[in-house]
């Protein structure tokens, strides 16, 4: 959830800016375009301009009721998904094919060790959700074990429900006989935050630790990581290059800055 908690106003402030911009130049333009640089071309397209200003602000709530529904989709799929990591094995597979049964038209049959027996139509499949974390892959022996899993119980498919990344070697055996149907992280979110999006109190929440996590320690952290110790030494160096070339003393000092965050990055990983 953490790519969430760092979003700002400034970031709506500059959207809205560059749109006016373009719209002022993209209007203008085409009038200067059709009746060259005359006064009626830029009155022309200040008036469509204007026009383009007014629709934007009527269609406002619109927009917005569309951006604040998909945001709470994919909070409320996301937060879903990380709770479904921390249920036992048995009550995920369970609540996994429940969210499927809405949308593939399943019909559960029975609890199995590794999942869950679901029919549709004329066949059987297993239905299964690795509980790996996102930093995971998912390995060809993980989907070997549930193929061998389909057979044992006798079912023709399996579905494989997880967030972690899968490789193209699990692709490749899931090609295999009973074939495997995956269901990614990106289709797991989108279809739990249809089921169940973000409330205001989950959003109040993410509030809350939004102002938890700006704390000193943690901009220091992000300032000083160890990882950007090559990028800051390299600024700092192409800096100081200039100044040397050019004698502006301007370039002088955001090198020795970069340099010193460099060695104090350094630092901070030892």
């Amino acid at each position: 959830m953490q790519e969430y908690l760092w979003k700002n106003a400034f970031r709506e402030k500059a959207d809205a800016l560059g749109f006016h911009f373009l719209a002022l130049i993209l209007c203008c333009g085409w009038f200067l375009l059709l009746w060259g640089v005359r006064v009626q071309s830029l009155t022309a397209g200040l008036c469509a301009f204007g026009l383009v200003v007014l629709l934007r602000h009527k269609t406002r709530d619109d927009r917005l009721a569309r951006r604040e529904q998909k945001l709470r989709c994919r909070l409320g799929g996301q937060m879903h998904l990380e709770k479904m990591l921390l249920l036992p094995a048995q009550r995920a597979h369970f609540e996994m094919a429940l969210h499927l049964c809405r949308q593939e038209n399943l019909c559960l049959a029975r609890m199995a060790k590794d999942g869950v027996i679901c029919r549709q139509e004329n066949s059987t499949l297993l239905l299964s959700f690795l509980q790996l974390p996102l930093s995971e892959t998912l390995k060809p022996r993980d989907v070997l074990s549930l193929q061998q899993a389909a057979c044992r119980e006798q079912v023709q498919a399996v579905w494989l429900c997880t967030p972690c990344q899968v490789t193209d070697a699990a692709h490749a055996q899931g090609e295999n006989t009973p074939p495997v149907r995956f269901f990614e992280k990106e289709q797991l979110i989108s279809l739990f935050g249809h089921a169940c999006p973000a409330t205001d109190q989950q959003l109040v929440e993410m509030g809350r630790l939004r102002r938890k996590k700006l704390s000193h320690r943690r901009i220091l952290q992000a300032v000083f990581q160890p990882r950007k110790v090559r990028r800051y030494a390299l600024y700092g160096a192409m800096l100081l290059l200039l100044y040397t070339l050019t004698g502006l003393a301007y370039y002088a000092v955001p090198g020795v800055i970069c340099v010193l965050l460099a060695a104090a990055s350094r630092c901070m990983k030892h």
